[in-house]
């Protein structure tokens, strides 16, 4: 009996020694799991706000402007079609064989200049026929008339021979444009912008010679959406950049704007015109035109870089005290530098440059030059 009663101790000191041991190891491992499972940049971010709280981070070095107040004119950019700012196009008046040609794309031609003819000795002898047949009618219209105030006539008569004379008048207008087409005489000076024909080619009535543009001058016609149409009611001057003339823009003269919508487009029309001395524009090119909307007085414009948004909203990083602040701000109209500010600054706030996408709301921040 005294030799059990001296075992029972021994053996409960050895468990009570194996269950520490097994929860020293547990722990231990708590430990190990919990640090693995939190990720090293929520422990650096963690650090990171704890030092910023404490006053003993290193501050982040950033550039610093100030926004500008000025006069700010909004534009609108749109693209039109290029053409010449009067055109003609020629066409055969009868069936007939191009027997000569005497334009081709480039030439410059006077107002009356023949450029083709096509069988022209049938329109000639029509024309000259009617023109005869015009001045007979009007003779014998005139004869009535003195015959008419001799008594020897009667006003049915007098009536009669001036119809006749109006219809020989109208004749003679027929034939008359019947002998420009078959010269394909030209309405206009100007170039011609396009050749349709050949030498030899059978026409019929109706097929397209010649298109004859004045090139000295321009027009631009762009669709302008309606939400910007009401700034354009005193239009006075224009901007227009072709790409083709990289180092260059025209400066354009809005010509008429229409005021009815389009119903293909739901744009209005709006035409400007500009000069073009030297001919290096031509027809059918695209241009991009810059019309000047509205004028924003002294308002506070930012450099684009400066801003940068989140979801829906557009912030600016300001140093206020040596600490970084995410300022919330309303953008306007904008160019390829700078944007208007609505709401948000008043204009004398130091605003990040650069170094804005490594701050934070509340990081102490020094200003470099």
């Amino acid at each position: 009996m005294r030799k059990r009663t001296l075992k029972h101790p021994r053996i409960s000191r050895k468990l009570l020694l194996s269950m520490a041991t097994l929860t020293a190891v547990g722990a231990a491992v708590f430990i190990i799991g919990s640090a693995r499972s939190t990720p090293l940049e929520a422990q650096e971010e963690n650090k990171s706000t704890l030092a910023d709280r404490d006053g003993q981070a290193e501050p982040r070095l950033v550039r610093v402007i100030a926004p500008e107040r000025r006069d700010f004119t909004e534009y609108g950019e749109y693209f039109g079609e290029v053409r010449g700012i009067a055109q003609a196009a020629l066409s055969a008046g009868t069936a007939g064989r191009v027997v000569a040609l005497h334009a081709r794309e480039g030439d410059l031609v006077q107002k009356g200049d023949s450029l083709a003819e096509i069988d022209p000795e049938q329109a000639e002898l029509r024309y000259r026929t009617a023109l005869l047949s015009e001045e007979l009618a009007r003779e014998s219209y005139r004869r009535e008339q003195r015959f008419l105030e001799q008594g020897s006539s009667f006003q049915v008569r007098v009536d009669q021979a001036r119809l006749e004379w109006l219809q020989a008048q109208s004749r003679l207008l027929d034939t008359r444009r019947l002998r420009e087409d078959s010269l394909a005489i030209t309405p206009i000076s100007g170039t011609v912008v396009a050749r349709h024909i050949e030498l030899n080619d059978h026409l019929e009535p109706g097929d397209v010679t010649f298109h004859v543009a004045d090139l000295s001058r321009m027009v631009v016609s762009v669709g302008v959406p309606e939400a910007d149409i009401a700034g354009l009611r005193e239009l006075t001057r224009a901007k227009v950049f072709f790409s083709s003339i990289p180092d260059g823009s025209f400066e354009g003269v809005p010509r008429t704007f229409s005021r009815r919508k389009s119903d293909r487009t739901l744009t209005y029309r709006v035409e400007i015109e500009i000069d073009n001395p030297r001919g290096v524009l031509l027809e059918g090119q695209t241009a991009r035109v810059q019309l000047e909307l509205r004028n924003h007085p002294q308002a506070v414009v930012v450099p684009n870089r400066a801003i940068f948004t989140r979801g829906n909203q557009s912030f600016v990083m300001t140093v206020e005290e040596g600490v970084s602040r995410e300022q919330p701000i309303q953008p306007g109209p904008s160019d390829k530098t700078g944007t208007v500010v609505l709401e948000g600054l008043n204009g004398d706030e130091l605003l990040v440059a650069e170094g804005f996408n490594r701050l934070r709301h509340g990081t102490r921040v020094a200003i470099i030059d």
